[in-house]
């Protein structure tokens, strides 16, 4: 192998690169990833900003109402329970004592009746023949007392003159005596005769209205007949006594000693929300339901409305404050739908110099015309009817004013 010379091995270190040494890795700053994410906060931040200035120069329309009180007699609230239309009497059904096929019957369900009105009419040929047979019977037995009274008088008279025995004499007295006891049997059978008669004719014991007919026209009452559901053998029809219309609410065993009798109460049918009827609660069961851990009461409804008070309606019963002579209530008194809740606060929106600000406030009871505020909330104040769910603190609103509500 041939030897490489000096001078070459100096020309191959002349042509040798020199490479600068390389940084540890690991030591390169982030510069590039900070400057991009304070750029993203910045943009974020500018675009909140620019939303939240956006919310407070808009204005938003809503619409408001003015607040205004006055003295008002109407009472507040006690509590609110509900129940079913009923009638002190409950619920009557005529029927009769006798058989037989009815031959009238001019009531429909629903219909009101008067006291003697017909109700139904039952074939009374039968019972005029017994009827008949019976004053004939009476008549035969006029005629035997007749008859024996003047023999008995003519044998007292003989026996007394010694002309008859004494048997015979008490034979006569014995023939008067049966003759008479005859009568009043014959009496009796005529009375009793009469009254079946009289059973014919069925007829409403009160004023009040037909809830269920047992019976229609041409169905023949016997002992094996077949009746409608919850009638006997012998029902005509089950009526209710409209002279004394109630209302029968479950109360909270826990809230009965807020009652007491006498209270004033208002009465409403599910049916007709917008009715409401006086009412005054007359009567406390005197023992609870405990399944239900309810006690029962009834309230007596002042000049129901027949055509819409029905037995056996869905009902709600308010309970309201005793009304106290020469006090007047000054409530503040605010739609339903104005008041907002988060948890269990309240809270209204009020327009104020053109924009919006939350009022919290302490609700009363709630009446017939919309919720009471006891305090946050003064007269004269614009509230928000239906705020808006995007409405915030100090945005702009237009306000659009109904009439003021005045309590």
């Amino acid at each position: 192998m041939a030897t490489i010379s000096a001078s070459k091995l100096d020309t191959l270190d002349a042509l040798r690169i020199t490479r600068r040494p390389e940084k540890e890795r690991g030591t390169r700053k982030p510069y590039g990833f900070v400057v991009i994410s304070v750029a993203i906060v910045l943009a974020v931040a500018a675009g909140g900003y620019a939303l939240y200035r956006r919310v407070l120069t808009e204005s938003l329309s809503v619409e408001t109402v003015v607040v205004a009180s006055r003295p008002t007699s109407q009472q507040g609230t006690v509590l609110t329970g509900s129940g079913y239309v009923v009638t002190r009497h409950k619920y009557i059904i005529v029927g009769t004592k006798i058989l037989g096929q009815i031959v009238a019957e001019p009531i429909e369900e629903g219909q009101r009746v008067k006291k003697g009105d017909l109700l139904a009419r039952i074939d009374d040929r039968d019972y005029q023949a017994q009827l008949r047979q019976a004053i004939a019977d009476r008549d035969l037995a006029v005629a035997n007392v007749q008859l024996w009274s003047a023999k008995s008088a003519r044998q007292r008279e003989l026996f007394a003159n010694g002309i008859i025995s004494k048997d015979d004499h008490e034979t006569a007295e014995n023939a008067l005596s049966v003759a008479q006891a005859t009568l009043k049997r014959d009496d009796a059978a005529i009375d009793y005769a009469k009254f079946q008669v009289s059973q014919c004719l069925i007829v409403s014991p009160i004023d009040g209205v037909v809830l269920q007919k047992y019976r229609e026209l041409g169905d023949t009452i016997n002992y094996g007949g077949q009746v409608q559901a919850g009638g006997g053998a012998t029902d005509i029809a089950q009526l209710a006594d409209t002279a004394d219309m109630r209302a029968e609410v479950d109360v909270n065993e826990s809230d009965i000693s807020k009652l007491s009798i006498g209270m004033p109460a208002s009465v409403v049918p599910d049916a007709y929300p917008d009715a409401r009827f006086d009412a005054t609660l007359v009567k406390i069961y005197p023992e609870a339901d405990r399944q239900k851990a309810t006690v029962k009461v009834e309230v007596q409804i002042r000049q129901p409305n027949l055509a819409i008070i029905k037995p056996e309606m869905s009902v709600k019963a308010n309970f309201l404050e005793k009304r106290i002579a020469g006090k007047d209530r000054h409530p503040l008194v605010v739609p339903a739908k104005a008041v907002q809740r988060e948890g269990n606060n309240s809270y209204l929106w009020a327009v104020r110099s053109g924009k919006a600000k939350r009022i919290p406030i302490i609700r009363g009871s709630e009446t017939q015309d919309g919720v009471e505020v006891l305090e946050g909330l003064n007269s004269g104040e614009v509230i928000a009817i239906t705020p808006a769910a995007t409405l915030s603190e100090g945005q702009k609103v237009r306000a659009t004013t109904q009439d003021s509500v005045s309590r």
